[in-house]
């Protein structure tokens, strides 16, 4: 019997939504995918909304996380699908918003995006859960390991992420039902274009290169895999020795 996950955060082929969309077909999971072509042209990505056709993986209809009409849509999808035993969700709302800018749409679209949705996708995972056991990650990024002070918005949704995961590891646990929350680092798919800015943090590294989609889609084949089954409720700071 195959492996059934979702993956959220699926809409460029250099992004981390990709990489483990890939590897996760080839270990042998049937893999649906979801993401927001939009979002990724509106922050500027080239590449927005072009997906490698791969055996195995079903790209579901493109939607908006931040709304509440997106999020029904994409769970209206999901009920046309026999149910997942894996989930991951890598989707996320990402601006710079210095404090002098922000706005209660700005706040609220990292809000939605990143909590409210992944609370609602949990809750319909949970609601028709019919494996014995399964795993969900989502993804943090290391707010409480140094200031991120030009994107507090986003810093402030993603420590609620964290803390969702722990939370909801109690909820699932009795259910066989695995949640983690990882934070992969700074990891090289396209959005630092200057190159001085790029070497420098490059530098930063104990192998004084950037993190890759590869590293992180290892982990979570660890994660997701039997080998892993002890590890929940856990945040998971993989970042190849950063430092800030």
């Amino acid at each position: 019997m195959y492996k059934r996950i979702l993956i959220t955060g699926v809409s460029r082929p250099g992004g981390i939504g990709s990489e483990l969309a890939r590897k996760f077909a080839e270990s042998g999971y049937v893999v649906y995918t979801h993401g927001s072509a939009e979002y990724d042209e509106a922050i500027g990505y080239n590449d927005a909304g072009k997906t490698d056709s791969m055996e195995k993986v079903t790209r579901l209809e493109d939607s908006d996380l931040s709304t509440k009409e997106g999020v029904e849509k994409l769970l209206a999808e999901l009920s046309n699908h026999e149910p997942f035993s894996h989930m991951i969700l890598c989707h996320a709302h990402s601006t710079e918003c210095e404090m002098e800018d922000w706005t209660f749409e700005e706040i609220n679209s990292h809000l939605l995006t990143n909590v409210t949705s992944s609370m609602l996708l949990i809750q319909e995972f949970r609601k028709n859960f019919e494996d014995t056991a399964g795993c969900i990650t989502l993804f943090t990024s290391g707010q409480e390991l140094g200031p991120m002070t030009n994107e507090i918005p986003y810093a402030v949704s993603k420590a609620a992420v964290a803390n969702l995961a722990v939370q909801a590891s109690h909820v699932l646990g009795s259910m066989d039902i695995r949640v983690n929350a990882v934070n992969p680092g700074p990891t090289d798919t396209g959005y630092i274009e200057d190159p001085e800015l790029y070497h420098e943090i490059e530098s930063r590294f104990n192998a004084k290169r950037w993190g890759t989609p590869s590293d992180v889609a290892n982990l979570l084949l660890f994660l997701h895999s039997r080998e892993g089954a002890w590890i929940t409720g856990q945040v998971i700071n993989s970042e190849g020795g950063f430092r800030r």
